[in-house]
């Protein structure tokens, strides 16, 4: 089958086979002589076993890493777990990240909904966000910092 059947076959866009080519998670099993690329239902199920894991938040460089093993006759399952495991604390992190993000947005829309809207002085854009950035970017910082001095 050509890149576009392929892309049919896997439930993807031509663009991610194309994508996967460049970076050499799939490969052409032949060329035919009019330059197509022919590729088979083992493809398919590579790039089946590509979104699977990056539906489970592995990154495309973790999913080489794990083929290139699979590929050499290791086998990739226990690494597998050690990655899915920095993916979870990753993950986790932007979650807390994105919740304070969240608590901060809703206090200064709250705290906005009482203020009148002012007219732009000299440098100023918009007082509201002026006003509130440094109190933001202080609880962040002192936020990032706690984990610092965790991980430390």
């Amino acid at each position: 089958m050509r890149v576009n059947e392929l892309a049919q076959a896997a439930d993807v866009s031509t663009d991610t086979i194309r994508h996967y080519l460049r970076i050499g998670l799939i490969k052409a099993e032949q060329r035919l002589e009019n330059g197509y690329q022919q590729f088979s239902n083992r493809t398919v199920k590579r790039i089946q076993f590509i979104r699977s894991a990056v539906g489970l938040g592995f990154k495309l460089t973790d999913v080489a890493d794990l083929l290139r093993m699979s590929e050499r006759g290791n086998l990739p399952c226990p690494r597998a777990r050690v990655i899915l495991a920095e993916r979870l604390q990753e993950t986790q992190q932007q979650i807390e990240r994105q919740m304070a993000l969240l608590k901060r947005m809703k206090q200064a829309l709250t705290a906005w909904q009482s203020m009148p809207d002012g007219v732009p002085e000299g440098h100023q854009v918009c007082g509201l966000i002026e006003g509130v950035g440094h109190r933001s970017r202080s609880a962040a910082d002192a936020s990032s910092d706690g984990r610092k001095r965790m991980r430390s």
